[in-house]
């Protein structure tokens, strides 16, 4: 290769540009699909979770949002202390609790809504007429997309209880 350098540089200078137009081209593709995974793995890092609670007894009423206004915790920035609604930042397997500290003898059912839906529902039975606490908690696993919306809502019964520490919660984190 050396004496055909020699002899001809023309033809040697074009395949070294031909050479460094290939390498500039898969340079740029490799810087491409590097782009493209470290979007992916940031994807899969972010941290979705969220504890929010209710320092104070209060009483709603049958299908209204359960507003927990004190967050413990809320990665991702889920959660609305305001609304009380949870809006899924990206698709993903979740969990969802809710408990709920019932009071003043009043049976108080709660759910877990997903996009207007219930999917499980606790109770907190103070139905035996006296000034009776009880409480009540359960889970849910939902495939959310990004954009769906989760709540807890009274579905019967109104008051419900919780004093300095929040012991009425609703909380719900990324698998």
């Amino acid at each position: 290769m050396e004496g055909t350098c020699v002899n001809n540089h023309e033809h040697c200078f074009e395949a070294l540009d031909s050479l460094s137009n290939h390498l500039s081209t898969e340079v740029e593709s490799l810087r491409k699909q590097n782009k493209k995974q470290t979007e992916i793995i940031r994807g899969y890092s972010q941290k979705v979770a969220f504890t929010a609670g209710i320092h104070s007894p209060g009483n709603t009423g049958k299908g209204r949002t359960l507003v927990f206004p004190v967050f413990l915790n809320n990665e991702g920035g889920g959660y609305n202390p305001s609304s009380g609604v949870f809006v899924a930042p990206k698709d993903g397997q979740y969990v969802f609790f809710v408990s709920a500290q019932g009071f003043n003898s009043d049976t108080l059912y709660v759910s877990i809504v997903h996009n207007g839906g219930s999917k499980v529902m606790t109770m907190s039975d103070g139905g035996r007429k006296k000034d009776f606490y009880d409480s009540g908690s359960n889970l849910v696993a939902l495939n959310l997309k990004k954009g769906d919306k989760v709540w807890a809502q009274c579905h019967s019964g109104s008051t419900y209880y919780s004093e300095g520490i929040a012991i009425t919660t609703f909380s719900g984190f990324l698998v």
